[in-house]
């Protein structure tokens, strides 16, 4: 496995890790997940200086305690020479998405982590290939790791309690595994099987909404239900063959469709957009095409602003941006800060993650965002944004509910058929 692939499991399972009150046993992948989620934070293409206030913001947006966790954190990055502490701040060397996840794996391996915890990475990713059943995996995952059977037992358990993996019980004391990355690499056999299990109608209703997302890069999810009915939205967004994110600001939450493949521009859309910066991106961007107006700074030339951002331009000013490019901010992934241009003075927007903004103009290009957006964005400035395997889980959890085996039929043949 390569170290961007690793670094990408690692911010997975820190995620899923933070959502349960005790991390025993994960110690080591914590503490190097939540390292890459800090560098992230506070890291741009080019050399900067982070104050501290910026600091203990960025931190706190990034879900990190200011109290005993942020000190931890910067003691580690400055161990591992990525960063120079001051007494005013951090000073960060340039650092891309993709480095940060490789400095992530290799702060992970330094800290000599247990077999268990090196074995969750690569159970999560065989189970992100297709689905898998347990014990097809135990001989190997023992084998490999030297783990014994009361240990491999506790691996599978924790994995699927914590969220690493999804289980599937199947008839026989048969455990199916696998995780929402199932669509973010080699989608075209996994769309096909997918397909092969569904009805007729089925099938046209799902080929006909891929292909709107192929041209509009995005739905809103009230659409994506009333056109597939509830059964089969549940369904197929468990298995995460669409992403949904949500936007949210005062007044409401609105969620948004979107392929898993839609940033591979250069591996897998998993490692591009290992921590939602793109999607945030796109989504923020999308608000300022469809619900801005032009008084306030309403974006009329999407590709040019874009272009302007990755070339390492200024934009503005305009009293929009002060407003709607807070989540953006809060990520690290932009610097809003008041500038002239032309004779006007105001709010200027400049682009700290060249990468995330040539992700988002991909997406926006192939997508044509530009003429077909969202319906039903919210009508004041985007504030929080929710990525798609948070809202994974929470489908995951109501179909669970409503049906245990909803998602069977599409899996085993995901496992066995469709040339995978």
């Amino acid at each position: 496995m390569d170290k961007k692939t690793k670094g990408s499991w690692l911010i997975h399972h820190t995620n899923k890790l933070q959502g349960v009150t005790n991390q025993s046993g994960y110690e080591k992948t914590y503490l190097a997940g939540k390292a890459g989620i800090l560098l992230s934070a506070i890291s741009a293409n080019k050399d900067t200086t982070v104050n501290n206030d910026r600091l203990a913001v960025l931190a706190k947006a990034a879900n990190i305690n200011a109290t005993f966790e942020l000190p931890k954190l910067i003691e580690v990055l400055q161990q591992q020479k990525l960063i120079d502490k001051s007494s005013g701040g951090v000073a960060v060397l340039g650092v891309t998405t993709a480095t940060a996840l490789q400095h992530t794996s290799d702060l992970f391996d330094s800290l000599t982590p247990g077999a268990n915890e090196v074995a969750s990475i690569a159970l999560a990713e065989r189970a992100s290939v297709a689905p898998i059943l347990a014990n097809d995996v135990a001989n190997d995952l023992a084998d490999t790791y030297r783990l014994a059977s009361a240990d491999l037992g506790q691996l599978f358990s924790e994995a699927e309690q914590i969220g690493f993996v999804d289980a599937e019980k199947l008839g026989g004391n048969q455990t199916l595994l696998f995780n929402g990355n199932l669509f973010r690499r080699d989608t075209t056999q996994k769309i096909k099987a997918v397909l092969d299990s569904l009805s007729a109608a089925e099938q046209a209703k799902l080929n006909e909404l891929t292909e709107t997302l192929r041209k509009r890069a995005c739905v809103s999810t009230d659409h994506a239900k009333q056109f597939l009915g509830e059964a089969l939205f549940q369904k197929v967004t468990a298995i995460g063959l669409f992403d949904i994110s949500v936007v949210s600001n005062s007044t409401e939450d609105v969620g948004f469709l979107t392929l898993p493949s839609a940033f591979s521009k250069y591996s897998n859309s998993m490692i591009d957009d290992a921590f939602d910066l793109a999607k945030a991106f796109v989504s923020s961007v999308t608000y300022g095409m469809t619900k801005s107006y032009y008084e306030r700074g309403q974006i009329q030339m999407v590709d040019a602003l874009l272009g302007a951002l990755v070339r390492g331009e200024s934009v503005g000013p305009v009293r929009a941006i002060a407003e709607d490019y807070k989540v953006l901010e809060l990520k690290g992934v932009v610097e809003v800060k008041q500038g002239t241009k032309k004779g006007r003075t105001g709010p200027m927007l400049r682009l700290l993650k060249t990468e995330v903004g040539e992700l988002a103009l991909q997406a926006i290009r192939q997508g044509d965002v530009s003429e077909h957006s969202l319906n039903a964005l919210p009508t004041a400035a985007v504030t929080t944004f929710n990525g798609p395997e948070h809202n994974r889980e929470k489908v995951r959890r109501t179909q669970t509910k409503m049906s245990p085996k909803a998602t069977n039929d599409m899996l085993s043949i995901l496992r066995t058929g469709g040339g995978l």
